[in-house]
């Protein structure tokens, strides 16, 4: 039964990761359609949960982990601009 709760555990993560990234796939795609464009986007959060994965810096030291919660909001502009050239 332990085996089963593990593999349920690591499907569960592998799960959220994959979910992850495809959401950050997105949100890049996003972004890089928006840029150069004179355009303003604002995007709330209401407990959005960012985990952030252990690392290590120089030397093998441990930067250590964390987890960020996020309630608010990002506003990003961007404009274009006619270059001469």
């Amino acid at each position: 039964m332990n085996q089963n709760l593990n593999r349920n555990e690591n499907h569960s993560s592998e799960n959220q990761q994959q979910s992850s990234s495809q959401w950050s796939q997105i949100i890049g795609q996003v972004m890089e359609k928006l840029m150069g464009t004179n355009v303003s986007t604002t995007i709330s959060f209401d407990n959005l949960e960012v985990d952030v994965p252990k690392a290590q810096g120089p030397g093998g030291r441990d930067l250590g982990g964390a987890k960020w919660t996020v309630n608010g909001k990002i506003i990003w502009t961007s404009e274009g601009h006619k270059t001469t050239g």
